[in-house]
């Protein structure tokens, strides 16, 4: 569940090819500068909504989500711009939960609390050096225990059924939209 994850924007030449031309007819050699114009404006927004989507989708506490996502301009030589999010599963902490005696219950999808165990045991809230953590008894036994994570942030971002894969077609309609800006801003 950890990882990366790596969402790509290129200039699809079918698909866009009547306002690449009209790019071209006018601005000539500098077409490729007001696309890449176009391009980082759609992966600036598409981060945005990435990490807006996800914060609806997912009860992560705030300021995850942009941080961990990078974006890597497109330039004139290059009509790719990149996001790319990286990260490790997080804690169980970061998550609404609740620690009722009964066990930990949390809640990662906005879908209510339900009870979190493993191994046919409950989970519990560490104390001292360790609290805040979630933990999990192996066995019945008081040891060994083994620390709960969750979901990475990637893994979040990339969801084609909660973040990503719901926001893809409204990011290819931005990227139409910004190309047809750049066109406005040459003619007036």
């Amino acid at each position: 569940m950890n990882g990366n994850v790596t969402i790509t924007y290129k200039l699809d030449e079918g698909e866009f090819a009547a306002i690449t031309k009209k790019l071209q007819e006018l601005a000539g050699n500098k077409a490729r500068v007001y696309i890449a114009r176009a391009l980082n404006k759609t992966a600036t927004t598409a981060r945005k909504k990435l990490a807006a989507k996800a914060q609806a989708s997912y009860t992560v506490k705030k300021g995850g989500f942009n941080k961990d996502m990078q974006i890597k301009k497109a330039t004139a030589g290059d009509l790719t711009a990149i996001i790319r999010s990286h990260g490790d599963t997080l804690d169980i902490k970061k998550f609404k939960y609740s620690a009722p005696k009964s066990g930990v219950k949390v809640d990662i999808v906005r879908s209510g609390l339900k009870p979190l165990g493993k191994y046919g045991n409950k989970a519990f809230v560490g104390r001292g050096s360790a609290n805040g953590h979630v933990y999990v008894r192996q066995t019945k036994d008081r040891l060994p225990i083994e620390k709960l994570k969750s979901k990475s942030t990637p893994y979040m971002i990339g969801s084609r059924n909660r973040v990503y894969g719901v926001l893809e077609p409204q990011i290819k309609s931005d990227l139409k939209k910004y190309m047809g800006q750049q066109i406005k801003a040459l003619i007036g």
